[in-house]
């Protein structure tokens, strides 16, 4: 219960900042949702040209003025307030109420979990891709920073209990390559960005959600989900 009551304290904070900062934008300050649009742009095309001068200056700019923009925002400054006064409430309260541990046999042990190695990892900058060995699969599910992330399902054997894909990127491409005999259904939802999806192609295109299958997925045998999501960035669907 004590859990529980953490996890809503949290929770209720992060809306709280979120309604707060969307309010400053649209409401208060709406120049600052077009400055902030602008960055946005820098960081993506500074990122796609990053191997000359000229795109990595594009890009720290953008992150750069993205990060004072934030905070000086009000819903930043509500939040590191916030959060100082609930660190500070926490440790108040363990130390009026001390957690005392009392040593406990089990006698009926459970059996130990086994834990497998994961093939992504969270990450909040760089680029990630599956292995160009074969692979064990895992269904995949990762939340991303900056960065491109690469999954090619070549070099694993797909199970038949339809794997899923989840991956939550702010800023950076993700790739995935099927095999031909695989058959997709895609969710994507993206602020800014380009699709490239089997024959599908949109560019440019800004605050998009959009749901795709291929011709065979609902009598195919070798299926797979595929759940997307990032502000700016490129999603790529290809067979190989």
């Amino acid at each position: 219960m004590i859990n529980r009551t953490k996890i809503d304290i949290v929770d209720i904070l992060l809306m709280a900042t979120i309604i707060l900062f969307l309010v400053e934008l649209i409401f208060i300050d709406t120049g600052l949702l077009i400055f902030i649009a602008i960055c946005s742009a820098l960081i993506y095309f500074g990122k796609n040209s990053y191997y000359r001068t000229r795109g990595k200056v594009m890009f720290w700019l953008g992150i750069s003025f993205i990060v004072l923009t934030v905070t000086n925002t009000t819903a930043f400054k509500f939040l590191l307030i916030t959060v100082v006064i609930f660190l500070a409430l926490k440790w108040y309260k363990s130390k009026q109420q001390p957690n005392y541990i009392k040593a406990k046999l089990d006698e009926d042990p459970q059996p130990e979990q086994i834990q497998q190695r994961q093939i992504f990892t969270n990450k909040w900058f760089g680029r990630q891709r599956t292995s160009k060995h074969a692979y064990e699969w895992q269904d995949v599910n990762i939340q991303a920073g900056i960065g491109d992330t690469i999954i090619d399902l070549n070099y694993t054997v797909i199970p038949k209990n339809e794997p899923v894909i989840f991956i939550r990127n702010i800023i950076g491409n993700v790739q995935i390559i099927v095999p031909y005999d695989v058959e997709i259904s895609l969710n994507h939802s993206v602020m800014f960005g380009s699709i490239d999806v089997i024959g599908h192609v949109e560019t440019n295109v800004w605050n998009k959600i959009l749901h795709l299958q291929t011709p065979n997925y609902q009598t195919s045998n070798q299926t797979v989900k595929i759940f997307t999501s990032m502000v700016v960035g490129k999603i790529e669907v290809k067979r190989a």
